[in-house]
């Protein structure tokens, strides 16, 4: 063997280290910004208009009804299998697949009493679900689902991504087995609408969405390394500059629309 021969098969560990997070750096400014968002929880007053009223009951949904001047029928009512909530004297009321603002209107009706006397509102969600995978806080999991709310506003509902989510790479795949038509999937760049107040992704969810939340390049890479080298990985990375590119676009879908109620 000549001098050398046995180096020249490979590169140093230290230069494959840098080499690659030269090649997959990001922006460590934008994740940050993008965390402090969901962390904060501020949803915004006009994406969230309209959630919560144009919810509509299922079994077994709970909602607590006050009615002023009428404390025997102000109460916590479970949406029962027959789709009905028990009104006593007033008999059984059916409220399945109704708007808050439907059932607080048929109560008025019902008892006599002024529809502005009356207010209704969910104190549990218990019928329809959301399905969360990917790097998201709790990883993976199944959560109530509230409303018409938008993919940003659920991320800061659960609490966050991981540090190890990748900000571009997040899709809701909307199955329509109960309408058996194909399923549709959206993509969702959480950069741009948290950074750029872009809100064309940032779709508004219904029952049984599946929300998936990639992994960045960056702790892909990671898992690469023996954990002694990760250390010596993590400083190099944030000291680098924005070097690595974004990853290429993704096939455009079309964006969801508000389906029970008014724009966003």
């Amino acid at each position: 063997m000549n001098p050398g021969e046995g180096r020249s098969s490979g590169r140093a560990p230290g230069a494959l280290l840098l080499s690659a997070l030269l090649l997959c750096a990001g922006c460590a400014t934008d994740r940050i910004n993008v965390e402090r968002a969901l962390l904060g929880g501020a949803t915004d007053v006009q994406r969230s208009k309209g959630v919560a009223e144009h919810y509509l009951l299922h079994c077994p949904d709970a909602i607590e009804v006050r009615i002023r001047n009428r404390p025997e029928l102000s109460k916590q009512y479970v949406v029962e299998a027959t789709g009905c909530i028990d009104l006593g004297d007033y008999g059984p009321l059916r409220v399945e697949g109704k708007t808050l603002g439907d059932i607080a209107r048929r109560i008025a009706q019902e008892s006599g009493e002024p529809p502005d006397d009356v207010d209704v509102r969910v104190t549990a969600f218990r019928s329809q679900y959301l399905f969360l995978t990917g790097q998201v806080i709790g990883w993976q999991r199944t959560i109530p689902y509230q409303g018409q709310e938008t993919v940003l506003d659920l991320l800061q509902r659960v609490g966050g991504i991981t540090p190890a989510a990748e900000l571009r790479d997040i899709y809701v795949v909307r199955t329509h087995l109960e309408q058996n038509q194909r399923p549709e999937v959206f993509h969702v760049d959480l950069s741009a609408i948290v950074l750029k107040r872009d809100d064309k992704t940032n779709i508004r969810l219904l029952p049984f969405d599946q929300i998936h939340v990639g992994e960045s390049r960056q702790s892909q890479l990671e898992k690469t390394f023996p954990p002694w080298l990760r250390p010596i990985y993590q400083t190099i990375w944030d000291i680098l500059p924005n070097r690595g590119q974004p990853p290429p676009p993704p096939r455009t879908a079309p964006a969801s629309r508000w389906v029970a109620g008014a724009s966003p």
